[in-house]
């Protein structure tokens, strides 16, 4: 009997632990739908799904490099200055694929650069990153002399207010990229030497797992989403904003981990880091629509993020703590 107790309560913990982000979602809409009727519109869920698209992109690569047991926090400027330059090339009549493909590139280069520095210099990837990110700001800030840039060509506007059909491109493109990077981290070597990495880095080098080369992969791949997002974000809003993509790095953390991603690595949630993206921006949406001030939504994100670390740390040691008494039991 005491047995089996246990066993569901170790079960019942994981399952919270794994769709946390789901629940809160559940609960914090159900209370906003409450408070008021503007929420439950089709244009405003539309709003809200397509608002996501960059950010979920985003948040993808960072769920790769938290996976990995590594941190990027240069993200944020790193979006803010792809978005510039790839704007910069648009209204310089560079062809449309040109463009595309250099965003990727940039964004894959600026990853590996990161991980250069990381690796070479043996230094922390969290001051790595936070510095990197000071750089891509000044960067974006040389390239368009501090003003934003508008007038961008139509196929660039496509990326983020486009339609397939009836259906927003930019939400067809973030659903290939959740099943892209679900299918690579469930179903590939590369996903699992990842993991491992995560996990216990000292320990997969020991099985032979090139640590190193999988830290260039994982940040080569962040910055390719990053590029990705960038195409998105600045072809929804139209054109290049200096301060686009400031903070987006703080949203990637608590939409990973309140997606059930933990941030010492080894495990990710890919299907937890959409809903994550998604309760971020409810959270956003649902304050607009209430009138609350915009200082208070910053308040608000921070304390997701605050709450996403609490309830990620406390539930791991709460889990931990069933399986030892499990175990116990059946000794």
């Amino acid at each position: 009997m005491n047995k089996k107790k246990t066993f569901d309560s170790e079960k019942l913990m994981q399952f919270f632990m794994d769709n946390k982000a789901v629940i809160i979602l559940i609960i914090f809409v159900a209370i906003v739908s409450c408070l008021t009727s503007d929420f439950f519109t089709a244009r405003n869920i539309s709003n809200i799904f397509r608002q996501i698209c960059a950010s979920c992109v985003l948040s993808l690569g960072f769920t790769l490099v938290l996976g990995s047991g590594a941190i990027d926090l240069s993200v944020g400027y790193m979006l803010g200055m792809i978005g510039i330059a790839t704007a910069l090339m648009a209204v310089n009549n560079v062809p449309a694929p040109v463009v595309i493909i250099s965003a990727v590139l940039i964004g894959g280069f600026c990853g590996f650069f990161n991980a250069f520095l990381t690796l070479t210099f043996e230094l922390a990837p969290f001051i790595v990153t936070l510095a990197m990110g000071m750089v891509y700001q000044g960067i974006n800030l040389l390239m368009c002399h501090s003003k934003s840039i508008a007038n961008l060509p139509e196929w660039y506007k496509f990326f983020g207010n486009g339609k397939i059909g009836s259906v927003p491109f930019a939400i067809v493109l973030m659903l290939i990229m959740v099943f892209v990077v679900m299918v690579m981290v469930q179903k590939t070597k590369f996903g699992r030497y990842a993991l491992a990495c995560g996990g216990n880095r000292k320990a997969a080098r020991v099985c032979g797992i090139s640590t190193e080369k999988i830290t260039y992969t994982v940040y080569i791949l962040t910055g390719i989403c990053v590029g990705i997002a960038a195409l998105l974000l600045t072809g929804r809003t139209a054109s290049a904003q200096t301060g686009a993509g400031a903070g987006m790095e703080m949203d990637c953390v608590a939409s990973v981990v309140i997606g059930g991603t933990p941030m010492e690595g080894g495990k990710v949630n890919v299907f937890g880091t959409l809903v994550g993206c998604l309760l971020i921006q409810v959270i956003s949406n649902s304050l607009n629509l209430l009138g609350v001030d915009s200082n208070w939504q910053k308040i608000a994100k921070g304390a997701v993020i605050i709450i996403a670390i609490i309830l990620d740390r406390q539930g791991s040691k709460l889990l931990e703590r069933i399986r030892v008494k499990k175990v116990q039991a059946e000794n």
